[in-house]
């Protein structure tokens, strides 16, 4: 052996198993070294000749046993190959270590992820480790295809040790050379891994990025179209929750924004991005002009609900107007009850948004009684919605649901599905208001006398199931049971399959604290099935998932968030109402390892809280905040979020959730 003079077996082998974890072959020959020479006991001076150290020894002995002088077989596109390779130093980097067999590399990264050596493809199945195809990804994506093995390795084993993600590394580079078929397919300069340096390297995010640029820089539409047409797809689609990939998906994909505007392409515009009103009035002018009138009717109806929906807000006034203007085209038929609520809706929308709570109100009021006599559910919802916002921001948050309510149990005794649900939605944005459970509960009950007086069996089952919500929230679990089992029965009575739904859904929140899970999962069965059967689906839905993971078992409860995720992935939740969806979603994430969905779930969730001033949403996230970081380790600052936790609940009202925080950080002390 090459500097190696009488090592016996038990030496040699010792040596080569502490060299074999710390130094592939191939790469870190370099910087093994000083760790090979600090680490390997055993192996004495004496046993090095011709003044070599230790530790490069021991580096050789693993090269020498592994690869040099041997056959090494690897795999070719077009059947097997066999050949030596050659031999080089070890000292230094292993640049100029092997002989490169790559002349060109060509990756796809944009709607897809593959690879292709010398136009010969590489298959799905030569990449052994996941981890050794997002190498070659990350390295597709950096400057020059260059990145220091520093940043690999915080990207791709964020939460790992150095040591562990080292050694994570060298796997993955092996596997990568392997699907690559070459051992200079990435290389380590001095720490810094490059992508095939002898190579050709050829990605279609360089070509897209290229010819945008020079197209936005002239301005000329056709080149901006021809530019386009090079964006295949969002950058690599099958990795949405690595978080190495979010920040060039979302350039890339404003740059894709940018070139369609600049080239006018309206359609595809809107379909990437439904929210952009210009694209949406400029094919609204197209559908105008063609005599396309309802066409442009339905593209401003799809932008508002979009809007609603994604961002919580309304259309700009500059594409309201247009919209009247289309209604009031000469000649036309006159606009429909739905088109004249959804025009007052978004003008209430941009008077909210302005500030100007008086229009906002007589707007929403306006619309609310064209959607009441029409018999508009959906529209109705939005205008009471509209107006619970504005109540609450003029402090009449109580006195608007009371009067909204009492209304229409006096109007119409037994009130239609339609509007059962929109006061539904107020009864659950009121129970998360600032004045607390007590005083909500009290309120349902005054409800109740009301519903009592009116001879309203819908508007009683409303009123008992808000009273049994307010007590469990509350923390009354034994009476908030008895009255959500009253209020299911009530509403299987009524036909009101959305109350049905949601008391099941509370009804297993109560078995889950109780420690009953299959109690719970037995109500959930019945409370999904009664959701997708229900107007409001994309509210309760999000409600029972959340409640189906807390009522799972350890061992699968990630098995119940993909499927959750899968199902809701089809619809647009309420975001309200998904605010318990994601906090528990955060914390089971977090639980399994997964810390990458823990903060996207906690994200989304301090977004939706931040909306609102007072409530359990805000101690629901500080809650999901201290679990991550009880399970990164970092105990002071997850006793310091519960603490935040419980402080926020006990200003809800809420003392059971308060004393389950107090005692995770107490738990976190004592451990």
């Amino acid at each position: 052996m090459h500097g190696v003079c009488g090592v016996g077996v038990r030496g040699f082998d010792q040596a080569e198993g502490l060299a074999g974890p710390l130094v592939h072959p191939v790469i870190e020959v370099a910087h093994a070294e000083p760790l090979l020479d600090a680490k390997v006991r055993g192996v004495r001076p004496r046993y090095v000749d011709r003044g070599r150290s230790l530790g490069q020894v021991v580096v050789y002995i693993h090269i020498e046993r592994h690869l040099l002088f041997t056959s090494f077989r690897t795999r070719s596109y077009g059947g097997e190959r066999s050949r030596t390779v050659p031999h080089g130093p070890v000292g230094g980097a292993e640049v100029g270590l092997y002989d490169a067999d790559v002349n060109e590399l060509a990756i796809e990264l944009l709607g897809r992820s593959a690879v292709t050596v010398d136009d010969q493809p590489v298959s799905s199945d030569a990449w052994r480790s996941r981890r050794a195809a997002d190498v070659v990804k990350l390295l597709a994506l950096a400057p020059g295809h260059r990145m220091h093995r520093l940043q690999v390795m915080d990207a791709l084993w964020p939460e790992s040790e150095p040591e562990a993600s080292g050694t994570n590394l060298r796997k993955a580079l092996h596997f990568a050379r392997l699907a690559l078929a070459d051992e200079r397919a990435i290389v380590n300069d001095h720490g810094v891994l490059v992508l095939a340096p002898e190579a050709r390297v050829d990605t279609d995010v360089e070509r897209f990025e290229a010819a945008s640029g020079r197209a936005l820089e002239t301005g000329d539409a056709a080149t901006n179209r021809d530019a386009a047409d090079l964006y295949r797809g969002d950058l690599l689609p099958d990795d949405i929750y690595e978080s190495w990939t979010v920040e060039p998906r979302a350039r890339l994909r404003r740059r894709y924004l940018d070139v369609l505007r600049a080239g006018a392409l309206w359609a595809r515009l809107s379909e990437e991005d439904p929210t952009d009103e210009q694209a949406t009035r400029e094919l609204m002018m197209i559908d105008l002009d063609a005599g396309e009138r309802r066409a442009a009717i339905r593209r401003f109806e799809r932008l508002r609900e979009v809007l609603r929906d994604q961002l919580g807000v309304g259309p700009d006034p500059e594409t309201v107007a247009l919209y009247e203007r289309v209604l009031a085209v000469e000649g036309a038929e006159p606009p429909s009850d739905t088109e004249r609520a959804h025009a007052l809706l978004a003008w209430a929308l941009v008077h909210m948004n302005r500030g100007e709570m008086a229009e906002a109100e007589r707007a929403a009021t306006e619309a609310r009684a064209i959607a009441l006599d029409a018999g508009l559910g959906r529209e109705l919802g939005e205008a009471a919605v509209i107006l619970a916002k504005v109540a609450m921001g003029q402090g009449r948050w109580r006195e608007q649901f009371a009067e909204e309510l009492t209304e229409s149990m006096r109007m119409r005794a037994n009130m239609e599905p339609i509007v059962y649900d929109a006061h539904l939605c107020l009864a659950e944005y009121y129970l998360t208001g600032p004045e607390g459970y007590d005083i909500a509960a009290d309120f349902a009950r005054e409800m109740m006398r009301i519903a009592d007086q009116a001879n309203s069996a819908t508007g009683a089952a409303l009123a008992l199931l808000m009273l049994g919500e307010a007590e469990l929230l509350g923390g009354h679990v034994d009476e908030a049971e008895d009255h959500l089992r009253s209020a299911a029965e009530a509403n299987d009575r009524q036909g009101c399959i959305s109350g049905s739904a949601l008391a099941r859904q509370r009804l297993a929140e109560a078995a889950v604290r109780r420690g009953r899970r299959y109690d719970a999962n037995r109500l959930l069965g019945r409370a999904r099935a009664l959701a997708n059967r229900s107007d409001i689906v994309s509210h309760l839905l999000v409600r029972v998932f959340g409640t189906m993971i807390e009522a799972s078992a350890p061992e699968r409860s990630m098995s119940v968030l993909r499927d959750a995720e899968r199902t809701l992935s089809q619809m647009r939740s309420c975001e309200p109402c998904s605010m318990g969806y994601l906090t528990t979603a955060a914390t089971t994430s977090a639980r399994n390892g997964d810390m990458h969905r823990a903060r996207a779930f906690i994200a989304e969730a301090e977004r939706i809280s931040g909306m609102w001033q007072a409530g359990p949403w805000i101690g629901a996230v500080w809650e999901a905040r201290g679990v991550l970081r009880q399970v990164e380790g970092d105990e002071a600052q997850a006793r310091a979020m519960f603490r935040e936790a419980a402080e926020a609940f006990a200003r809800a009202g809420n003392p059971s959730d308060a004393e389950r925080c107090l005692a995770a950080g107490r738990r976190d002390r004592s451990s």
